[in-house]
Order: C-alpha cells, then structure tokens, then sequence
C-alpha cells in the first residue's frame, strides 16, 4: 500500500468521525431548544420518568421520551430523564 493511499484513508477516517462528533453536537443542542420552548407548563400536570440504561443516548432518549404528550427527555450520566403532560396530577 502506498503512503499516498494511508495518507488518504486516515483522512477520510478523521472526516467521518468529525461529522459523527458534529451530529451529536446538533442532537444536543436541539434537546436543550426543545426543552426551552415547551419548559412552560402547569407544575400539577407535569410528570416525570427515568430510563437507565448503560449509556444515555441523546437521540434515543428525546425519541422516547416524545411519546409522551408534550414529553421532553435530556441525558444525566446514564439516566434518560423525561418530564411530560399528564392530565391526572401524579399523587
């Protein structure tokens, strides 16, 4: 193999991590913009639900935690934390 083409391969290796590295920057940012806008809510009806898992993934967690009426999910350690409407106040 040729320097040239390891010189070329290690490039397009470093690329791809960068962009991997880039994605979950955007994941994360759009998490916490999310959280922002829908943070006003009646503090009676808000409910919440952790998820432990090994690793906390951000795009998984905020697709889990969207199943839930206006759910919001974020990331703490290996906690997937999400807070939620739910129309009977939790007792």
């Amino acid at each position: 193999m040729k320097v040239k083409d390891m010189g070329l391969r290690y490039l397009a290796t470093l690329l791809l991590l960068l962009l991997l590295a880039a994605s979950e920057i955007v994941a994360h940012n759009q998490a916490l913009q999310v959280h922002k806008a829908r943070a006003v809510r009646i503090p009676e009806h808000t409910c919440h639900k952790q998820m432990k898992w090994g690793i906390c993934q951000w795009q998984r967690c905020i697709r889990e935690c969207s199943e839930e009426p206006f759910g919001v999910g974020g990331c703490s350690g290996t906690l997937c934390i999400c807070t939620y409407y739910c129309k009977q106040p939790p007792q």
